[in-house]
């Protein structure tokens, strides 16, 4: 069985109340792996996929859209959260499909979008679906306004539509624009300054028609597949960062595809505060819309935090074999200085432990390697030797980036009972910055314990581990 825990919490919310208004500290985080809904409004044909069986409870994908012809949905987090210090925003994706949409090749697209959290449930409704996936002002049916109390849509446009100065989106290319990241800005009361086209920035080779442009693993994966792509066949992570920059914003945008252990910049952009005055506090959502064409459009691990500090997370790939006496377990631990100035003081601790926070004893789980990439300056954390399911230690960084330290163990089956868990559990603190905020300082990933005969998916093994 596959197991891939980032953080199981379905929504963790810290906030430091200070005189009555928020500070701007803030941390949230949701996996999407579990059948529980507490905390989010999901519509349409959105849901979460444990919910139904399509995954195991506790593998499970938030699904936008099926892989069908005229598909919407949208989910967003009912909490929200303040702006003072800026967001990021960091998730996880795939787009697939397992069967063809003609010669679409893959359709429409999804869109991350920040509203104003002011605006209540009853009176939240999305923008037009197609081509402006949920956010923009649209033509179908005439006249459709933006997102309530939109600010930032993001569009991760497969199709190429959202780009578009087309059915009735304001501002854009005169043609469809596939594989793009494409920015537009705040729902207006003015109906044709709404949603304007703010930029965008065209993915991979684009040389060719744009039925070739499209065929491309960009936005989303083009061959078809019966089962969701693997990982290391397919991998898309998003950060998407909004920090304060004198008196504007600058929006910054990474992602990390397969193979990668690094982010990659995608685009920059500073957005007017003068024009676009941001709100004291927002909420997140996604959208997602499917035409002629289609894809599977799913979202896992969001994280929101606050910019300009730093932080930490993790996630866990790990294949538990039910007849084994003992498996492998892989934690990648990512550390991030997303401050101005670099970093060779950063203190590192992990630990592996129980549910009742106790440190596992070496014959329950050991640790028996640890290395770092080359995103760090400097690192005297342990690589070998290891007496303890404890790590301490000091990892450099430079100015806004981030490194990834890899942990190997071995769990040694049944020594933990069924439906428990075990987790490893990171924190990063450093003197030589005064954090604004503590909340992303630590990150937990669990690995639950299960008797596989509680899978209901036929093709997992029936023993109990």
């Amino acid at each position: 069985m596959n197991l891939k825990y980032r953080n199981s919490l379905l929504i963790s919310f810290i906030l430091l109340w200070n005189a009555g208004s928020f500070s701007g500290q803030f941390s949230i985080t949701n996996s999407f792996k579990t059948s529980e809904s507490t905390g989010l409004r999901i519509g349409d044909n959105a849901y979460l996929t444990a919910s139904t069986g399509a995954d195991p409870n506790g593998d499970g994908w938030l699904r936008l859209t099926e892989a069908q012809a005229n598909q919407k949905g949208y989910m967003y987090v009912l909490q929200g959260f303040p702006t003072t210090l800026g967001v990021v925003a960091d998730f996880e994706y795939k787009a697939w499909r397992d069967t063809s949409d003609g010669n679409y090749n893959g359709a429409d697209g999804f869109c991350v979008f920040l509203f104003d959290a002011s605006v209540t449930d009853n009176d939240f409704k999305l923008g037009g679906y197609g081509g402006s996936l949920g956010y923009a002002t649209y033509s179908n049916p005439a006249g459709t306004k933006g997102l309530s109390g939109g600010y930032l849509g993001i569009g991760l446009d497969a199709y190429g539509n959202y780009s578009a100065a087309t059915e009735n989106r304001n501002g854009g290319s005169s043609k469809a624009i596939p594989n793009a990241f494409v920015v537009r800005g705040p729902t207006s009361s003015f109906y044709n300054n709404s949603n304007i086209y703010l930029t965008r920035k065209e993915l991979g080779d684009r040389s060719g028609t744009l039925e070739a442009i499209r065929k491309r693993n960009e936005i989303d994966y083009n061959t078809i597949t019966a089962s969701r792509p693997s990982d290391h066949v397919f991998y898309r992570r998003v950060q998407i960062s909004i920090s304060k920059l004198a008196s504007d914003y600058l929006i910054n945008i990474k992602w990390r595809k397969e193979n990668q252990s690094d982010f990659t910049d995608v685009l920059t952009y500073t957005l007017d505060a003068a024009l676009y005055p941001m709100p004291n506090n927002l909420k997140l959502g996604f959208s997602a819309s499917t035409g002629s064409g289609f894809n599977y459009q799913e979202i896992r691990n969001i994280i929101l935090t606050t910019p300009g500090n730093i932080r930490v997370d993790s996630t866990s790939d790990s294949s538990f074999v039910c007849n084994e006496k003992k498996n492998s377990v892989t934690f990648k631990i990512e550390v991030t200085n997303d401050t101005n100035a670099a970093l060779n003081n950063i203190n590192f601790n992990g630990r592996i432990i129980d549910e009742n926070n106790t440190l596992l004893d070496l014959s329950t789980f050991k640790i028996t390697s640890l290395s770092v990439n080359s995103g760090f300056t400097n690192s005297n954390l342990p690589t070998s030797n290891f007496l303890t399911n404890e790590i301490n230690g000091v990892v450099g960084l430079p100015a806004k980036s981030s490194g990834i330290i890899t942990l190997n163990g071995e769990y040694y089956k049944k020594k933990i009972k069924s439906n428990n868990h075990f987790k490893m559990v990171s924190n990063v603190a450093s003197s030589q910055i005064g954090d604004t905020d503590l909340t992303n300082n630590t990150f937990s990933t669990k690995i639950d314990v299960k008797r596989c005969s509680l899978i209901t998916n036929p093709s997992l093994p029936s023993c109990s581990f």
